[in-house]
Parts: structure tokens; C-alpha cells; sequence
């Protein structure tokens, strides 16, 4: 029924008659990247508007006046005269600024903070990227002060991410702000995008847009992926490293005219080792197999802009013990479709009013098998979303509204035990933000969401959000948001590392939704030091939940206990980063954080497991002056966190488990060489070779009462190094 209106819609208003003209065109800098929020105007005009997140605008045509301005903070203002008959241009910024015949230049940081948008954003680019080892979105946070990636398995090598305080499972993962991999791959999502596949990813701290939906209980993590038109027509990726890792990564696009572009993205992991670095007769990490593909089409017109895609994805992991006579093993097999894209109208009379919509149909199945017991996870999810944006006021105010539909199908089976999940939701959100002025340099900007859910036999779950930025001085920006967030738990799926073990599972009522609030402070400033820019971010977030599901491992050592929160659960997290460029050819970061959880288990209030208390960041990058060379080497200091109680377990058996934990020093480095359409790299993971080195409880006995391969908070591996090149053919489209 939805469809249908929406269909209507388009039709009336395509039928209608539109007496303007108008230009479209898509901004980018000197290095073909689209630039989000670009002012463009027409001189002497207050007829205007700004750039999407794509780097597309569509602006309403005069006849009387051919100049159009554009103007962006950190780059050359440019006036272009516009030919009457011409619809659509593609106009490049430079960097710097002009000022009576000189040119100042100025190096943009890969890892930035947004002093402009009425949320916390921290931005990393394509630079940042190239000086992690390669591979995958979680791979990515290597060099960020803003997410952590935590070690949960010393079987399986799985990771997950920590952000403020919490479980990567509470920060909502976006491409290109539609929700992705959710409900049983919640815990997978971030290895499942590959590294060259990122354009941009935009860390949102706290609560952010209601156009999101309600996941996004601590944050969210957006990513941008590489379009056809803008990427190289072709490009390939070539990784290895000493543990026996394989992964390739080939690009194929094609712009068959200034409207229409389509790009294939496969990505290959490959990895045969069975490497024992600490003796212990369980591999360090899993023999892979992975094939991951994605198509990518856009086209965009007058009147409608839009997308198809697709992603296909088949991974097969195996593990275990390396003796002959009955082996502990883990195998994992992993398939993934997924049919995503957009459709939006831009036809109206006021070029800044567009009405669009989202849709993602997706089918995720994943089989496992640790040891004796088997888990079996499927889910089907449709969404479909349309959204309406209009503005008014001369711009100052703009709303943003429409209704979603969402239907998730999941069933998780793990030693005896089954648990269906159906899920039908209808909701509606709508959005206001109020803007003092419409120039990029606006003084207060604040924003007001409001999302309801519908969900089936469930009662109307509410979510208010409310963001506020104000320049308080040329340098300084400080913003403020306070936001509620709901979220449907997978338990089994999103606590799979803890399958590698003898633990039994134990439910204590029922599974219940998760609700929480989350508030928090953010400055930025960027003033002038010894005529530098220095980037100062500080961040204070609290998040506190109504309801949460207690992964208990506490109450008994051979348990885990799962219930509903009856009691307190919070966690503050407070962050300060520093960038500066020390020489022209070098830049500093520097950060720490200091992060305090507290949660109340059945036993009494207690820590929350495997959160450190301390983190610091020192990463330096070194880049020559034709920028052919990068050098990046980073240091991120681990505090102590706390273990579970192993009362009852023999002593003889802990081995360095007890809690808390001894803090360390992870350090990486990375070296890359450009020339022409090649670029090769070479670098090294922990390079001080710290391990934990027991890292699997009773392993001489993994069907014994006491095994646990869970209980992992640094490398199991030891040093890594890597090689890789990149090849290029062609020129950016």
C-alpha cells in the first residue's frame, strides 16, 4: 500500500508543471572526493542552497543573472559563469586561500572533526585508511581515538569494537545512512565491508538523527562507500602477511554518461596457516576462506536520483585444536544477500524540497559447530523507508519527516535451545532543524527529533532527540545532545565468542527489548598556534538504560546467566584528542580517554567485564613534500580491566586470568610509496610483540568442565608483518 502512495506521488508530481530551470552539479577537491555542504549562490541572489552528503546540489535557474558562487570553508572561494543552455557541471575547490596574490596552501587532517554540523562527527578519509594493514571497516579504527577494537576469542580470532564504554553492539552501523547488518550479524558487520570499498566514515557520538531509527543507542558509525563515477575505472589490491593472510581486491567501474555509472567491488581472504605462536596446540588463528562482492549502480537526473545495489558474500572459517585424536574444533560458515538503494525526486519547484526513499531486503544464514555443540542462526529482514525534506524561512528552518516499515524474521538454535524472532514494525519519524543564518559560518544550529514505534504486540516505543551546536567564538564550537535509544537483542548471535567454551546457558525470563538514554558534551577548537592549526576535540558522553539483557559470567563460572536488568546500568566515557602539524611534512595525534562502567548482576554492582578504565593514542605521520612517501607509526596504551569470578576453578589453571588484568603498549607502523599508477606498502602489527600468552582456560582439556577460550583482551599472535601494492588504471571519473 505504501509503494502504491509513494508511486502516486511521483507521477502527480512529475506530471505537474515545473516553471523553472534549473543546474545541477556535483562539487569535489583537487583529489575527486565530493565535499558535503558546499554553499552555492547566485551573485546577488539570496537564491541558494548546499552540497549533499554525495557532493550533488540542484538549484533553481535565473536567466538574468550566470554567476554562480561557491564557498567552502578551508578552500579557494570560486565565481564560474554558467552558460544559459548548461544543466550540469562538475566544479572542483581548491584547497587554501587567495589573498592579494598569494596562495596559502593547507594539508586537510585524514582523521577531522566537524565544527559546523549540529552533531558530533568525527570524519575519517580515504588517507586514514591507507595506514591500517588493508582489509576490512574494522580494520580501519586502527589509528582513531574514538573506537576501540577489542579481542573477544582465542579460537575463532573474532574482534568487536568498544565505543564509549560499550559493546559495539549498542553503536548503530550505517552505509550511507541506512542501517546495515543488523539483527544476528550485528556482531559481524564490521568485517564484513572491505577496506578499499570505504570513501569516507563518519563516527556520530551519542545520540544521533531520529532518520537513523532507533539503534543507535550509544552512536553510530556511517560509511560512505566508493562511487563509479568518482573511483578509478579500474584498481586492484594485492595483501599479505607472515601468518599465512591473502586478500585481494579488485574495482571495475564504468560511467556510461554524466547520469548514469556502475562499479563492481570483489574482495577475496584467503588465509591457510595453522600457526601456534604460544605452544598451546590451538591455532592462533582461523584458516579462512572468504569471497565478498558488491554492484554498485547510480544514476541521477533533473528530476530523480537513485540507486541499486547488491552484495553477495559466502566466508567459511575453521579452527581449533591441531592434534589428531579427537580434535576440538570450531567451524563457521557465513552467507550474506542483500539488495539495497534509494530512489529520490528533486523535481519540485523549490530546488532545496526533495522527497525520496530507502529500501534494503536482506538474507544472512550463518552455521556453526564448537566442539560438540552446533549453532544454527537464520534471518530475513525488508525495510522500506520515505522521507520528505522540505525548507522554508529563507532556509533557516528545515524539516525532514516520513514513515518506515520494517520486518525481520530470525530463528537462533545453540545446544537444545531455540528462540524465534519476529519482528513487524511500522514507525514515523520527523525531524526540525533550526539554523540562525544559512551561511557555512552560522552561529547556533539546533536540532529536534521525534521517532515512534509501532511494533507488533509490543506497546508504542517513543524516542526523542535533541542536538544543539553553537559558534561560540571564531576557534570554538561546543554542541550538546541528549537521546533515547530501544534495541532488539540476538542473543546468541551477538555472543557467539562465548560459545568456545564448556559454559551451559541459562535463562532466567524473558528476553526483553533494550532502552536507554545517552547524553553528552562535545568541544572543538581549532585555534592558531605558532601559525598551525591546532585540533582540539573533548568529549564527555553518559549513557544509562531503562532495560538491558545481562550477559551474567559472574553468578557461576560454568554459567552464562542471561536476565533482564533489575537495577542500574551506566557508562561514562570521557575523551580528549590532539592534532597539530608539528612540520610540514609531519603531524601529530595525540589522545587519551578515561571510561567508567557500572552495572548490577544478581550478585551485586559490579564493573563491567573487559573495559579498560584507560586508553591513550599516539600516532605520528610522516608525508614528503610530492607526497609519494607516508610514514605512520601508532602506540595505543591498554589499562587493566576486569575478568570474571572464577570461584571454584583450580588455581593451577588460571595462568594469568586473574583479574584485573596487566596493562600494555600496542604499537604499529606502516611505510607506503607512490609512483605513477602504483603504490606499495609495507608495515607491521604489534610491532613490541606483546601476546597473552595463556589465553585458553584448561587446554589440555576442552571438553572439560572448566574450558574457556573466551576470556581474550590482547593478541594471541605476536608480531604480524605485512606487504602489499595497488594498482591503478586510468584516471577518476
Amino acid at each position: 500500500m505504501g509503494k502504491t502512495i509513494y508511486v502516486f506521488i511521483l507521477t502527480f508530481v512529475s506530471l505537474s508543471k515545473i516553471s523553472a530551470q534549473f543546474l545541477m552539479g556535483n562539487v569535489v577537491d583537487d583529489k575527486n572526493m565530493s565535499l558535503v555542504g558546499v554553499s552555492v549562490y547566485w551573485l546577488e541572489s539570496n537564491i541558494g542552497t548546499s552540497t549533499n552528503e554525495n557532493g550533488h546540489f540542484r538549484l533553481e535557474r535565473k536567466t538574468d543573472n550566470n554567476y554562480l558562487i561557491l564557498s567552502y570553508t578551508g578552500f579557494q572561494k570560486d565565481t564560474q559563469l554558467i552558460p544559459k543552455d548548461q544543466s550540469f557541471e562538475i566544479f572542483t575547490l581548491h584547497e587554501g586561500v587567495l589573498l592579494s596574490g598569494v596562495e596559502i596552501k593547507t594539508d586537510r587532517n585524514s582523521n577531522a572533526f566537524s565544527r559546523l554540523n549540529p552533531l558530533n562527527i568525527e570524519t575519517l578519509e580515504k588517507k586514514e585508511f591507507r595506514k591500517a594493514a588493508c582489509c576490512s571497516l574494522s580494520e580501519s579504527f586502527q589509528t582513531s581515538n574514538a573506537v576501540d577494537v577489542s579481542y573477544t576469542n582465542a579460537v575463532t580470532g573474532s574482534k568487536e569494537i568498544q565505543f564509549l564504554g560499550l559493546r559495539g553492539i549498542y553503536t548503530q552501523l550505517l552505509i550511507e545512512n541506512r542501517p546495515a547488518y543488523t539483527g544476528i550479524l550485528s556482531n559481524y558487520g564490521y568485517d564484513l565491508l572491505a577496506g578499499t570499498w570505504l570513501e569516507r566514515v563518519d563516527i556520530l557520538k551519542g545520540a544521533s538523527s531520529v532518520q537513523n531509527g532507533i539503534q543507535s543507542m550509544s552512536g553510530a558509525i556511517n560509511v560512505q562507500l566508493k562511487k563509479p563515477y568518482e573511483d578509478y575505472p579500474v584498481y586492484f589490491n594485492l595483501f599479505a602477511d607472515a601468518h599465512g593472510r591473502y586478500e585481494a581486491n579488485l574495482h571495475l567501474n564504468k560511467t556510461w554518461d554524466h547520469q548514469r555509472s556502475s562499479g563492481l567491488y570483489i574482495n577475496s581472504n584467503f588465509q591457510s596457516s595453522e600457526r601456534d605462536h604460544n605452544k598451546d596446540q590451538f591455532q592462533d588463528e582461523p584458516r579462512n576462506e572468504r569471497i565478498n562482492g558488491i554492484l554498485r549502480n547510480i544514476f541521477f537526473s533533473e528530476t530523480f536520483e537513485g540507486q541499486v545495489n547488491a552484495q553477495a558474500l559466502y566466508e567459511k572459517k575453521s579452527s581449533g585444536q591441531l592434534i589428531q585424536d579427537n580434535p576440538y574444533v570450531i567451524r563457521q560458515e557465513l552467507q550474506y544477500f542483500n539488495l539495497f538503494g534509494n530512489l529520490g525526486y528533486v523535481g519540485f519547484s523549490n530546488p532545496n524540497d526533495n522527497t525520496g526513499s530507502i529500501y534494503d531486503v536482506a538474507y544472512a544464514k550463518i552455521q556453526s559447530v564448537y566442539g560438540n555443540r552446533k549453532f544454527e542462526a537464520t534471518e530475513k529482514n525488508i525495510h522500506f523507508k520515505l522521507l520528505y525534506n522540505h525548507t522554508f524561512g529563507k532556509g533557516n528552518h528545515q524539516i525532514i519527516t516520513g514513515p518506515q516499515f520494517k520486518y525481520h524474521d530470525a530463528v537462533e538454535k545453540f545446544d537444545g535451545k531455540t528462540i524465534d524472532y519476529r519482528e513487524k514494525l511500522a514507525a514515523f519519524f520527523v525531524e526540525h532543524t533550526f539554523r540562525n543564518s544559512i551561511e557555512a559560518d552560522n552561529k547556533l544550529t539546533t536540532t529536534i527529533g521525534f521517532h515512534a514505534d509501532f511494533i507488533e504486540n509490543t506497546k508504542p516505543l517513543w524516542m526523542p532527540r535533541v542536538s544543539l551546536r553553537y559558534l561560540f567564538t571564531e576557534d570554538w564550537t561546543v554542541r550538546s545532545s541528549i537521546g533515547r535509544g530501544y534495541r532488539m537483542p540476538r542473543v546468541f548471535s551477538e555472543n557467539t565468542h562465548l560459545m568456545a567454551s564448556s559454559k551451559s546457558w541459562v535463562f532466567n525470563g524473558p528476553i526483553p527489548i533494550e532502552k536507554s538514554w545517552n547524553t553528552g558534551l562535545n568541544f572543538v577548537g581549532k585555534p592558531f598556534i605558532g601559525g598551525k592549526e591546532l585540533e582540539i576535540n573533548l568529549d564527555a558522553y553518559y549513557t544509562w538504560f531503562d532495560q538491558q539483557l545481562i550477559i551474567d559470567l559472574d553468578k557461576n563460572y560454568q554459567e552464562v546467566n542471561v536476565y533482564a536488568l533489575e537495577g542500574k546500568s551506566r557508562a561514562f566515557q570521557s575523551i580528549i584528542t590532539l592534532s597539530y602539524r608539528l612540520f610540514p611534512f609531519m603531524n601529530l595525534k595525540a589522545g587519551g580517554k578515561y571510561t567508567h562502567t557500572q552495572i548490577d548482576l544478581e550478585e551485586g554492582s559490579r564493573t563491567t567485564l573487559m573495559t579498560p578504565k584507560y586508553r591513550a593514542l599516539l600516532s605520528m605521520d610522516l608525508e614528503s613534500n610530492n607526497k609519494q612517501w607516508l610514514w605512520n607509526i601508532t602506540s595505543n596504551y591498554v589499562g587493566k580491566m576486569r575478568l570474571s569470578d572464577k570461584e571454584g576453578v583450580p588455581v593451577s589453571l588460571l595462568h594469568g586470568h586473574h583479574s584485573p588484568t596487566e596493562d600494555y603498549v600496542l604499537m604499529q607502523s606502516q611505510l607506503s610509496y607512490t609512483i605513477s599508477n602504483w603504490e606499495f606498502y609495507i608495515g607491521s602489527e604489534n610491532l613490541l610483540a606483546y601476546s597473552q600468552h595463556d589465553a585458553i582456560i584448561q587446554v589440555d582439556n576442552p571438553y572439560g568442565n572448566y574450558f574457556n577460550a573466551s576470556e581474550v583482551y590482547a593478541p594471541v599472535s605476536g608480531r604480524k608483518a605485512y606487504v602489499g601494492i595497488k594498482w591503478r588504471l586510468g584516471k577518476k571519473e
